[in-house]
């Protein structure tokens, strides 16, 4: 099941046969074949540009002479560096690692040659010790104004940000242009022949916002949808309204011990919560876990006591800790699975940007149905966010336009994560793992990700 490994480099903690899984094929008429890094690497990680897709990678500037290019890569400087195929040796050259690439997407290692964007450490706890004395309205005008004065950034492109699902591409054309063949088996993402997955997930900021949960559980249960529930510390938790949820079938999972950066501000602080936080799993019944405001350190996540966690987005330049995964998919912290949300937050969508509809959203998911992604969405049911009558009618815009796309698998978050696990593990064509085809034509701009057979007669699958 294994692609050929990349000569000379030791295996990522995450890898691109991992998320993709190519099935090696069952003869080897072209013989033996091999993709490598063409050349020794510099040390360095920087950016490569192939028109509007960028890696960051550390490139390899000894390359090798002879092939048909397929791909040039454009450092800063004007220098290029090319991927080259050399059908007499069945090779393939590449001028940087693709899973070095794809490892430093997931952690964004890319952070540190990008501009700096919003509040440094220093600033960010100076305003969670004054944040309780700062009126809302205030807070709001702050953080709108943040957003006009920086604007968008160039990379992650938001909302929507392809460069793992193109570096995926890539990486499946290049093997198969190494093995000789167009076509080639791989794990599907999902169960059966679902083309893309949903899952709803909200975090509850406040006391007030617990009663406001169940008027949303109501409203989702109404168009056959369930949903988690994040809960705090720093609130009392009512545990009629708990018992409630989970008897009806909705997720409750973590939102931490206190609404600030306090559990990823130091290695000590860290480590001082996380017995708490294990005392609170248990109280809940979570396996599930999403950090205030997101904040995060990657390598720590892996250490927490949950299955899953959601705090890691695919791209927000808009949150106190601003970057992105740029990934559709989930992946492994270690022996965590990251579900990284994937859609604008309701906060970010309809009172920092003003948006009175759910069109970025409903755009968005099908975006993301066209990528064969997973479609995570983060809202709150606290006053000020769907708590307010006219967001959460436009939530229920959202709900009843996806409740009729009958192609979209909508398990709840901790079935996800069960599902990535048994995906990782499993044989093919065993527990419900299915075989889809990855095909390519005659550059690597055309490559394309073919459901299992069945996915086409679904009702509702508007292509």
């Amino acid at each position: 099941m294994t692609a050929t490994p990349y000569a000379g480099l030791a295996r990522p903690r995450e890898s691109l046969e991992r998320l993709l899984g190519l099935v090696e094929a069952p003869t080897a008429s072209a013989g033996p074949s091999r993709v490598q890094v063409s050349g020794g690497l510099d040390g360095r990680a920087t950016w490569l540009v192939d028109r509007d897709w960028r890696v960051f990678a550390e490139p390899a500037r000894a390359l090798l002479s002879g092939g048909q290019e397929i791909a040039q890569f454009e450092l800063a400087g004007a220098e290029t560096l090319s991927a080259s195929f050399d059908p007499a040796r069945n090779a393939v050259f590449v001028p940087f690692s693709p899973d070095e690439a794809y490892v430093n997407y997931l952690t964004e290692a890319w952070k540190g040659q990008s501009p700096k964007r919003g509040l440094s450490a220093g600033q960010l706890n100076a305003f969670y010790r004054v944040k309780r004395f700062i009126p809302r309205r205030l807070q709001i005008k702050a953080r709108q104004m943040l957003i006009r004065r920086e604007g968008l950034p160039e990379f992650p492109r938001w909302p929507l940000d392809k460069s793992v699902s193109q570096l995926l591409r890539f990486y499946a054309y290049v093997h198969l242009l190494a093995r000789g063949e167009r076509e080639a088996a791989f794990r599907w993402f999902w169960p059966e022949s679902y083309r893309a997955a949903l899952i709803l997930t909200h975090d509850v900021e406040t006391a007030e916002g617990l009663p406001l949960a169940v008027e949303l559980a109501d409203l989702e249960q109404e168009h056959g949808f369930r949903s988690s529930f994040n809960l705090g510390a720093w609130y009392e938790l009512d545990p009629g309204i708990v018992r409630e949820l989970t008897e009806r079938g909705f997720e409750i999972g973590m939102h931490g011990l206190r609404h600030d950066r306090s559990l990823f501000s130091s290695r000590g602080a860290f480590d001082a919560q996380r017995p708490e936080l294990a005392k609170l799993a248990a109280r809940l019944g979570a396996e599930g876990f999403r950090s205030p405001a997101t904040h995060r350190v990657f390598e720590w996540i892996g250490e927490l006591p949950i299955s899953y966690d959601g705090s890691i987005p695919h791209s927000d330049p808009f949150e106190p800790q601003p970057g992105g995964c740029c990934s559709l998919w989930p992946f492994f912290i270690g022996d965590v699975v990251e579900l990284p949300y994937t859609l604008p937050q309701d906060y970010t969508l309809f009172t920092l940007l003003g948006h009175r509809s759910p069109a970025v959203w409903l755009e968005q998911a099908d975006r993301i149905i066209h990528e064969h992604g997973l479609i995570n969405s983060l809202s709150h049911p606290d006053p000020g966010y769907l708590g307010d009558s006219g967001n959460r009618d436009r939530y229920g815009e959202f709900l009843v336009a996806l409740s009729e796309r009958a192609e979209i698998w909508k398990p709840l978050p901790r079935e996800l994560a069960a599902w990535w696990r048994l995906r990782d593990t499993a044989e093919i064509d065993e527990s419900g793992v299915t075989r889809a085809s990855v095909r390519i034509g005659e550059s690597a701009d055309e490559v394309q990700l073919i459901p299992p057979a069945g996915a086409e007669a679904r009702p509702g699958d508007r292509r």
